[in-house]
C-alpha cells in the first residue's frame, strides 16, 4: 500500500496523539526532561489535536497526515508564519520517506518561503540539513525549567519543490 498524505480530520486526533507521544518519547529522550517525557498523555494530546484540527487558522496551521495503513506520520503547518510548525514520523515508519513527503507537500501548501525550528540535538537536524536547509537563528526558549537551544531552518520556495 502506498502512502497517502492528506488533510487531518478531526477522526486522526487520537492516532496523531499516539504518533505525538511515541515520536517524543524516542526523539527527545536524553534532551528534555524524563519527567516530561513520561508524563505525556495521549489523552490530553487527543484534545490538542483534536482542536487544532478544527481550527486551522490557530497557532499550529493546517495539520496534515501521512497514512500508510493507518497514520505513520503527521505535521502542521501555518501559512500566516510561513512555517512548518510539527513534522513526527513514527520510529518504525521513518528512513522510508514519509517525512520527506509530508515536508514537501506542507512545503506546497505554504506556497514560500519555509522555515520550522529544531530543538539542539535532535536526530532530525541531519534530515532537514539533507532536504537542504539552512540552519539560521539560534536562539533558546525557556521550558520544563530548562533553558533549550533551537535552531531555525529556512528553505527558499523555489529550493523546497527540487
Amino acid at each position: 500500500m502506498g502512502v497517502t498524505i492528506r488533510p487531518a480530520r478531526e477522526a486522526d486526533a487520537e492516532a496523531i496523539a499516539g504518533v505525538h507521544v511515541e515520536t517524543w518519547r524516542y526523539a527527545y529522550a536524553g534532551l528534555l526532561p524524563q519527567e516530561v517525557l513520561d508524563g505525556l498523555s495521549r489523552r490530553r494530546q487527543t484534545r490538542r489535536w483534536r482542536r487544532a484540527i478544527r481550527d486551522p487558522q490557530a497557532e499550529l496551521g493546517q495539520v496534515f497526515v501521512a497514512e500508510d495503513g493507518g497514520i505513520a506520520g503527521f505535521g502542521s503547518a501555518s501559512r500566516e508564519a510561513g512555517e512548518i510548525t510539527t513534522l513526527y514520523v513514527r520510529p518504525d515508519a521513518q528512513r522510508r520517506g514519509i517525512g520527506r513527503m509530508l515536508f514537501h507537500h506542507m512545503a506546497e501548501f505554504l506556497e514560500g518561503p519555509v522555515s520550522l525550528w529544531v530543538l539542539d540535538g535532535n536526530p532530525a537536524a541531519g534530515f532537514y540539513e539533507r532536504l537542504g536547509g539552512c540552519p539560521g537563528v539560534h536562539a533558546t526558549v525557556e521550558r520544563w525549567g530548562r533553558e533549550l537551544g533551537r535552531t531555525r531552518y529556512c528553505w527558499p520556495a523555489v529550493s523546497v519543490r527540487s
